[in-house]
C-alpha cells in the first residue's frame, strides 16, 4: 500500500513538473521602440510586425489632431508640424 502511495506521488509530481511551462521571454523597451521616423502602422490596414518599419515619416493619431483644438485637419497638422503645407 505504501510502495503504491510513493509510486502515485512520485506520478503525480512528474505530471505536474511536466505540466509546467517557463515564461515566454519579454521585450526590452528599447527592442520594442522603431527608430526616429518610423512608421509602424499605417492606414492600409496590412499586418506589420512591431518592430519592422511599415514606412519613414511622421504619423498623427485622432487624438493628436484633436488635442490641437482645430476644427480643420489642414490646420492640426500645421499646428503639429510647420513643414506640412497644406495648398487652397
Amino acid at each position: 500500500m505504501l510502495k503504491s502511495l510513493t509510486s502515485i506521488g512520485a506520478l503525480a509530481l512528474l505530471l505536474a513538473a511536466c505540466a509546467a511551462t517557463t515564461p515566454a521571454p519579454q521585450k526590452t523597451a528599447a527592442a520594442a521602440t522603431p527608430p526616429p521616423g518610423c512608421v509602424t502602422r499605417t492606414a492600409t490596414r496590412l499586418p506589420a510586425k512591431d518592430d519592422v518599419c511599415a514606412g519613414f515619416g511622421n504619423s498623427y493619431s485622432k487624438q493628436d489632431l484633436d488635442n490641437t483644438g482645430q476644427i480643420y485637419a489642414d490646420k492640426a497638422l500645421g499646428m503639429l508640424d510647420p513643414s506640412v503645407r497644406v495648398g487652397h
